[in-house]
């Protein structure tokens, strides 16, 4: 429940993002008074475990691979520009040539919502990374962090190289990457999610030793060396002959692909009730060109054989289960849908603002 103060300092975060007119601010709550930043260095600094951060829309830039070392919960205004425009989206930008934000073991539980993950430079390599687990292969294996209604400009890479097999179980709810996700022996749960580097490249690779699962996903690039995965209820589109490859023992149920082979080089695979060399006009109302836009509808299209088609009986994708994906990627806390600010005081020297919040259920 918020409180009155809390709740305050959260309506001013909305003149923080809108039109550009202040420096973005965070709001840190924890156990005592409410504090403001406007420096997300100096935010997650002085916070305490398991505190909350209320990023403004607007941009936050950080330096020097900012290292995230205790558990704490992101809260962003919002990742999607037509569902975000009062406030604008929540950014946090690294500005500097391959540092990355980087979360370590002491941040297990840390959580990330409505936020997007971006990078200012980059060195022109496939190895850019916006999101790495660990500062080296000591400390690279946080346990339950979850990302949700968050958004990957670049790579999101769940360790660091040749790192251990630790079931780490990272979630991966209602998000949009268009780096590569990269598993690195660990183990993550990818739901409602849209996986798109693009057709003619890869989207997820790395799960050497099991433990992944995709659900409920559109998946825009191969799924590649992700042994005794379980991939379900998702559309796969890759420029070549297959959907996956390298996925030995994986388990694919209840998938859609234009590709002619939803699964090549896995020996022990279970394939069930996959539809193959699908007419790629048939599935959505709009997207053909195997990249992901946000104008991009990603529902069922009339006639499409995802039409409950789920193992749930829901529809194939990210509009499927009990709980689809909710549209504009808006975050749990109150949604700011407007404000009206006067251009000038009144008789009586007040400033007329007229604000109108939307409760958020999910």
């Amino acid at each position: 429940m918020f409180n009155k103060n809390l709740y305050l300092l959260l309506g001013g975060l909305l003149f923080a993002g809108s039109m550009n007119a202040q420096t973005p601010r965070i709001v840190l709550q924890g156990s005592g008074a409410p504090q403001v930043f406007t420096d997300f260095a100096s935010a997650v600094a002085a916070a305490a475990d398991n505190d909350k951060l209320y990023l403004s829309g607007g941009t936050f830039p950080y330096t020097g691979g900012l290292v995230i070392d205790k558990p704490l919960h992101f809260i962003g205004a919002g990742i999607i520009p037509d569902s975000s425009q009062t406030t604008s989206v929540t950014t946090l930008n690294g500005v500097e040539v391959n540092e990355p934000l980087q979360i370590t073991t002491s941040a297990s539980g840390s959580t990330f919502t409505g936020i997007r993950f971006t990078r200012t430079q980059w060195d022109g390599s496939s190895n850019t990374t916006s999101v790495i687990f660990g500062t080296s292969n000591a400390n690279d294996a946080p346990t339950d962090v979850v990302f949700q209604r968050c958004w990957f400009q670049r790579h999101l890479v769940l360790g660091r190289a040749f790192t251990a097999t630790v079931n780490t179980n990272t979630i991966i709810d209602e998000c949009v990457l268009l780096g590569v996700l990269s598993g690195e022996n660990h183990t993550a749960t990818v739901t409602r999610s849209i996986l798109a580097t693009g057709f003619n490249q890869i989207s997820v690779v790395s799960f050497f030793a099991g433990g992944l699962t995709v659900e409920n996903c559109v998946v825009l690039g191969t799924i590649q060396n992700t042994y005794g995965a379980t991939i379900r209820n998702s559309f796969i589109r890759t420029n070549g002959g297959y959907a996956t490859y390298g996925c030995a023992n994986c388990v694919l149920e209840n998938n859609i692909t234009p590709n002619a082979t939803i699964a090549s080089s896995a020996p022990g695979a279970v394939l069930t009730n996959n539809i193959e060399n699908a007419d790629l006009n048939s599935i959505f109302i709009s997207e053909t060109n195997g990249y992901y836009e946000v104008t991009d509808d990603l529902r069922m299209a009339p006639g499409s054989p995802g039409l409950a088609f789920s193992t749930d009986g829901t529809d194939l994708g990210i509009h499927g289960t009990s709980s689809p994906y909710k549209s504009g990627g808006v975050p749990y806390n109150p949604h700011f849908r407007s404000a009206t600010i006067a251009p000038a005081t009144n008789p009586d020297g007040a400033l007329p603002v007229n604000i109108r919040v939307a409760a958020q259920t999910n």
